[in-house]
Parts: C-alpha cells; sequence; structure tokens
C-alpha cells in the first residue's frame, strides 16, 4: 500500500475519516485501477465486502486479478454500467467516488440510483481533483477541474444533503453526503 499516490491521496488519513467499521458493505465506484482496494479491504474486514465498481470491461478483468494477487478475500469485481453501478439493493454502507466526476455524465440521475443501493444509515463519500494546486499530470485530464460546489449542487438534486467536508488533501475535495431523508447519524 506504498507509493508516490499515497504522498498526495494520503490513504490512512482518508480512511481514518470514513470511520468504517468491521462488516460494513463499501462500494468504490470507478475503481479504475484498483488503488483504494486494499485500504478499504483491510478496514473493514474479513466479515466486511468491499465492491468494485468498473464501466470498463478491461479494467474489471484487470480488477479480478488484484484479490488473487493480494488475498484480499473480501473483494467483489462487479461490471458496472453508466447510469447503474449493479450493486445489491439496499445494502452499501459507504458508496466512495475518487476522481469519478469527469466519467459521469448525468450526475443528478446517477447519484439519484445510487439510493436504492444505500443501507439504512448509508452514506456517500466523493472525493476529486480541484483547481486549489495541480495535480499530478498523468490525472490531470487537460484543463478541466472539479468545482466542489457544482458536485455539492448535483448532489443535492439527487436528493442527498452535503453532511461534512474535510480539507486535509492537497489538491481533492472530499465531500460527504447522505440521502435527504435519512433519519441515521452520520458517521
Amino acid at each position: 500500500m506504498t507509493g508516490n499516490r499515497d504522498g498526495w491521496q494520503r490513504p490512512e488519513e482518508v480512511i481514518e475519516t470514513l470511520a468504517l467499521a468491521p462488516g460494513d458493505r463499501i462500494a468504490e465506484i470507478g475503481a479504475g485501477d484498483g488503488y483504494w482496494l486494499p485500504w478499504l479491504s483491510e478496514a473493514v474486514g474479513e466479515v466486511g465486502i468491499v465492491y468494485a465498481v468498473e464501466v470498463d470491461e478491461d479494467l474489471v478483468r484487470e480488477l479480478k486479478e488484484m484479490p488473487i494477487e493480494h488475498s484480499l478475500t473480501n473483494v467483489v469485481v462487479v461490471l458496472g454500467a453508466y447510469g447503474d453501478p449493479k450493486l445489491p439493493d439496499g445494502e452499501i454502507d459507504l458508496a466512495m467516488t475518487c476522481l469519478t466526476d469527469h466519467p459521469i455524465s448525468d450526475h443528478v440521475a446517477y447519484f439519484a440510483r445510487l439510493q436504492s443501493d444505500l443501507a439504512p444509515g448509508g452514506r456517500v463519500v466523493h472525493l476529486d481533483d480541484h483547481d486549489d494546486g495541480p495535480l499530478p499530470i498523468r490525472w490531470k485530464q487537460g484543463e478541466h477541474v472539479s468545482e466542489p460546489e457544482a458536485i455539492v449542487a448535483e448532489i443535492a438534486n439527487a436528493g442527498y444533503v452535503r453532511t461534512g467536508t474535510s480539507d486535509f488533501l492537497p489538491f481533492m475535495c472530499f465531500l460527504r453526503f447522505e440521502p435527504a431523508d435519512d433519519e441515521a447519524p452520520a458517521r
């Protein structure tokens, strides 16, 4: 769980801030190369589940090798769709997206659909780049950066309320949400 990405994504601090518990069911939407999977897997323990959702079939094939190579017995790789993460309804304690703002074309519809996958008390965390500093060039897509205010507005329009923001990441916004009608306290 090391590498140059650790310096700007600060995985230990992210995991601590997520306040995950053994047995939690987590979905990483847009799992990409699987960077977060070892961290999430360890945090939820052997009785938890981490769903690695990706829409790119080549990435899904690669992701399916990662649990074998790293002995991640609690990771389930899911081929999602652009409009539906294909997660089990009502079972997800935390849905995490990291650097997925650009590929999701209709945020309101996507996050509204995601609500049916959340368990009671379920929440969403969104990490994405912002313009407070340059991301390493391999992660910056052209000159496009995500504006946290726009993300908050779109996710709010999908029926969520922002429950927190953390500012310890140097080049990324860290936004926490829960469904607007959810009575459970935020963690």
